[in-house]
């Protein structure tokens, strides 16, 4: 699980800028969002969840790294980067034509998590 300072911050960038999809949203009573489930691509999932407040509490996970493949067209991937970088998201590590023409990049969210998002080209025989 990635906890986060601000939730709505993780969750707004997982959705809106890396295309992930919510699958449930946990609530308190008030309609305080704690926990999201999340996924990317066909496998991939995620839970992101609210740090704890005080000194008992989880801390947040800033620093973390994340590393997730969406599919096997390295175009997925680059129509992805694109969105990254129109909404102003750091971009590092960019790696297109790799051995096997494997492609892949690293952005970061607002909490310093590092988030790889890569493709893996399909071997035909």
């Amino acid at each position: 699980m990635v906890l986060y300072r601000d939730i709505e911050i993780g969750r707004r960038f997982l959705v809106d800028v890396l295309g992930f999809e919510e699958k449930a949203v946990e609530t308190d009573e008030t309609g305080v969002v704690h926990r999201v489930d999340l996924s990317l691509g066909y496998y991939d999932r995620i839970t992101i969840g609210q740090a704890g407040a005080g000194p008992n509490g989880p801390a947040a996970s800033g620093g973390a790294h994340h590393r997730f493949t969406i599919g096997n067209n390295c175009w997925e991937v680059e129509t992805l980067l694109e969105r990254v970088r129109a909404a102003g998201a750091p971009v590092m590590d960019v790696l297109t034509d790799a051995i096997f023409g494997d492609c892949a990049f690293t952005t970061e969210d607002a909490e310093g998590n590092r988030w790889t998002i890569s493709g893996v080209v399909a071997l035909t025989g």
